[in-house]
């Protein structure tokens, strides 16, 4: 019967699994921001700041946050 990985080998096989996934995500983004990639205007149409935008948009409601 096969030996039981310690707590150290799970993480070192955790991290390795994990760092390939980024790695293939970054690779991809990264490939997309080579392709010429695009920036959006700090302003909206309206000429206001996007976060002023955001800031008239979102108003948080009188209740609250809900209690669990």
């Amino acid at each position: 019967m096969k030996q039981p990985h310690s707590s150290r080998q799970l993480i070192k096989l955790w991290h390795r699994r994990d760092k390939a996934t980024i790695d293939h995500l970054v690779r991809s983004i990264g490939n997309v921001k080579d392709a010429g990639g695009t920036t959006h205007s700090a302003f909206t149409s309206t000429g206001l700041a996007i976060e002023d935008q955001v800031r008239k948009t979102w108003r948080p409601s009188a209740v609250g946050l809900a209690m669990f």
